[in-house]
């Protein structure tokens, strides 16, 4: 609520464990181009239908948090080997990881779309979101890139963070040559000849950020904020 509508409840503290490191007041409405979709978002999470099965009942049983590797990039920086060697080794290493594709997905669920049709980007990465989402509840790890959506790779990425919120996002990126490197990006790999390695990097980074228990077998415990 704005401060000026409703006093009380158009203020916040910032709290760091059990100091208050700050605080301030809502003074007005930012508009954005997500906007939308986090409404989206909203209205679907709390309809959300539960089974008696939790995330935290999931995560015990698959030694793993739900997550979302996104590997960015240009065309031709091995975006897609590198995802499918991702999921490759996830899978041998005993953890329930799923390769989303989104040319699958424009062949079949986006074949409704026309390739003139105003939009188009936006509604094929909505529809990939959606579907991510549902992957996610099931505890799965998904990994994909931004290939298919013919929309720039940052505004992808914001699309789907959005719609899988609050599951981590792993951004991967990659790039043949030295460049800005987008927002939220976790990893950042420079054309990789040794795609190996740079898996293992990003298992590492899943380990560092609490998706992947240190072993298979023994009972890990998770914090969840889902």
């Amino acid at each position: 609520d704005l401060s000026a509508s409703f006093e009380s409840t158009g203020r916040f503290v910032l709290v760091d464990e059990y100091d208050i490191a700050g605080g301030g007041i809502v003074t007005e409405l930012v508009h954005d181009d997500q906007e939308f979709l986090r409404e989206e978002a909203r209205q679907r999470d709390f309809a959300w239908v539960k089974g008696e099965v939790g995330v935290e009942d999931r995560a015990q049983q698959y030694g793993h948090r739900a997550a979302i590797v996104l590997v960015t990039g240009g065309r031709h920086t091995g975006k897609s080997f590198l995802a499918k060697t991702i999921e490759a080794r996830l899978v041998a290493d005993g953890r329930h990881a799923y390769l989303l594709d989104g040319g699958n997905l424009r062949r079949g669920l986006d074949a409704d779309l026309s390739e003139g049709e105003r939009g188009r980007a936006t509604e094929m990465a909505r529809r990939y979101g959606e579907v991510a989402r549902l992957l996610v509840d099931t505890g799965l790890i998904v990994v994909s890139t931004t290939n298919p959506f013919g929309m720039a790779y940052v505004e992808a990425a914001q699309t789907i963070r959005t719609l899988v919120h609050p599951v981590p996002v792993i951004a991967i990126h990659m790039s043949k040559a030295p460049e800005e490197v987008p927002p939220n990006t976790d990893i950042v790999l420079s054309g990789p000849a040794d795609f190996d390695a740079a898996t293992r990097r990003i298992l590492e980074e899943l380990k560092h950020r609490g998706v992947l228990a240190q072993a298979i077998g023994a009972k890990p415990t998770f914090q969840y904020s889902i």
